[in-house]
């Protein structure tokens, strides 16, 4: 049966951020995940995993968010930043005990040649896998939709099953995102399937609206009972938005022991 884990970037935002972590133990969750928990120290979230029963599934590496950032890998002028990046990166996930380490890709620079930009990529890569293999890393990449981010360098499956191909290092996976995945490609099952061998992490958002299960054009049941055929090990992450409070988005999880805590 499939583990679902929640991402505290995405969910409980109705409480502060360090309060998410119990919540989400109390409405059944053991595992969680957060693109950008380095604003506490590594120490601290691992007393929040460890007091209230929780893994972290994976984090992504360092980025200004808030400033516009979607990866730094692709971009001429920021390769000694990148590398920092992932070095604090691979040494915060030791720390706390996650195994998945999330490298976003990038946008294509304005003007910039495609294939130099690959090589780029293609190099940056391999250095991220490198590092975290030091530690048991596997480091993941993610294909979105060019409806989210027009400008990123990879929006398509295939493209990133090329990418992991050319960097050659066998902890580089995928992130399989339904939303993302629906959003660009379609075909959720069959290219799931296609694509198993390399899939390193899944997650789950109901599009058009990136929602939770019951809201939206896909019948993510269907996805999970297909999941749970393919025998998948690991986890099922919860990145949408839920449609309304989040205590009241987690029908969807009965049957999974998530719910709704009673007091």
């Amino acid at each position: 049966m499939p583990r679902f884990n929640a991402n505290l970037r995405w969910m409980f935002k109705e409480y502060e951020p360090t309060a998410r972590f119990a919540l989400a133990a109390r409405c059944g969750f053991r595992g969680v995940e957060h693109a950008d928990p380095y604003e506490w120290k590594a120490a601290e979230v691992r007393r929040w995993l460890t007091d209230n029963g929780l893994a972290m599934v994976q984090i992504l590496t360092p980025q200004d968010w808030a400033g516009g950032e979607t990866g730094l890998a692709t971009l001429p002028d920021r390769v000694g930043d990148f590398r920092a990046a992932v070095a604090r990166g691979v040494d915060y996930a030791a720390e706390i005990g996650c195994v998945l380490l999330h490298t976003a890709v990038g946008p294509l620079p304005k003007g910039e040649d495609p294939k130099r930009c690959w090589a780029r990529v293609v190099e940056n890569l391999a250095h991220a896998c490198d590092a975290g293999k030091k530690v048991g890393l596997t480091i993941i990449i993610e294909p979105v939709c060019s409806a989210r981010f027009a400008d990123f360098f990879i929006h398509r499956l295939d493209e990133g099953l090329a990418l992991i191909r050319d960097v050659g290092r066998d902890n580089l996976k995928l992130c399989y995102d339904t939303y993302h995945v629906q959003m660009e490609e379609g075909a959720i099952t069959a290219n799931l399937e296609r694509v198993w061998p390399h899939v390193g992490h899944l997650q789950m958002g109901n599009p058009p609206g990136r929602h939770q299960p019951g809201v939206g054009e896909l019948d993510l049941q269907h996805y999970f009972d297909t999941v749970d055929r393919l025998g998948w090990g690991g986890w099922i992450g919860c990145e949408y938005t839920p449609h309304g409070h989040t205590l009241d988005s987690l029908a969807w999880g009965a049957r999974y022991g998530i719910a709704r805590p009673k007091d």
